[in-house]
């Protein structure tokens, strides 16, 4: 069974206004422990601020972060998005492609949340594990069978012996 992306995302994501300074964000995203946060403008969707544009597009430029807003340094364009019932293989191939981390998960038109890369990989691994699992318990019974028609010829070789003697000896 396929898992569907949707399954995996995170709702209740960090938002702020595009307008809101990059200190509010550093410190919205610490108080949620996050790293990253949706950018919006008039309550939609319009970009994305990670701890990757902190020390790229602040920190190592020396960038006021009291008075630099969000649109100045979020990923604003080339948003990459996935629809809520695409497969979690088909997320991480689209993370591959695009060398990014998240994804902004929609149904639609509405914006459902964030799907992480960790997230996505251990959904992969949970998957891969049943699997696995399912494997592991035929090929155990397989073996246990063998093992069982191995006894019963164990046990049953005096007789068969004794038959070939007396076959033999006629």
């Amino acid at each position: 069974m396929t898992s569907r992306i949707g399954t995996f995302v995170r709702e209740h994501v960090a938002t702020l206004d595009e307008e809101s300074s990059v200190q509010q964000a550093a410190e919205l995203m610490a108080d949620r422990n996050v790293g990253s946060l949706v950018v919006t403008r008039n309550g939609e969707v319009v970009g994305l601020f990670t701890e990757r544009d902190l020390v790229k597009r602040v920190v190592s430029r020396q960038r006021d972060p009291e008075t630099l807003p969000l649109k100045d340094v979020a990923t604003m364009t080339n948003l990459v998005t996935i629809s809520h019932d695409r497969s979690c293989r088909a997320a991480m191939q689209m993370m591959r492609s695009n060398n990014c981390r998240r994804l902004l998960v929609y149904q639609g038109d509405r914006f459902l949340g964030l799907a992480s890369l960790r997230t996505v990989a251990y959904a992969l691994v949970d998957q891969s594990v049943g699997r696995n699992t399912l494997a592991n318990v035929f090929v155990g019974m397989a073996l246990a069978a063998a093992i069982v028609v191995i006894i019963i010829l164990v046990f049953l070789l005096p007789d068969m012996l004794d038959i070939a003697q007396n076959v033999t000896a006629q």
